[in-house]
Order: C-alpha cells, then sequence, then structure tokens
C-alpha cells in the first residue's frame, strides 16, 4: 500500500513540474492556461 501511495504522489509531482514548465511559456490569464489548470486541480482532488 505504502508503495503505491509513494507512486501515485511520485505521479503528481511529475505532473506538477511538467505542468509548470509548460505554464511558464503563457501568460495566465490565457483561456488555455486557466483550462489546464482546472484539470490539474481535478486530477488532484482524486
Amino acid at each position: 500500500m505504502r508503495l503505491l501511495l509513494a507512486f501515485i504522489d511520485w505521479i503528481r509531482d511529475r505532473r506538477k513540474r511538467r505542468f509548470e514548465g509548460e505554464a511558464a511559456q503563457y501568460s495566465a490569464d490565457d483561456p488555455w492556461v486557466l483550462q489546464q489548470i482546472e484539470k490539474f486541480e481535478r486530477e488532484l482532488k482524486r
């Protein structure tokens, strides 16, 4: 069980870092960025 939770945390961390890297290329008020943030937040709540 611990291994599974560690793996899930690792995946979330990777997604977060990848997303932050992509987001740096766009302005914060870009609709695509807002959509990606909402999508990411939904993923985190799972």
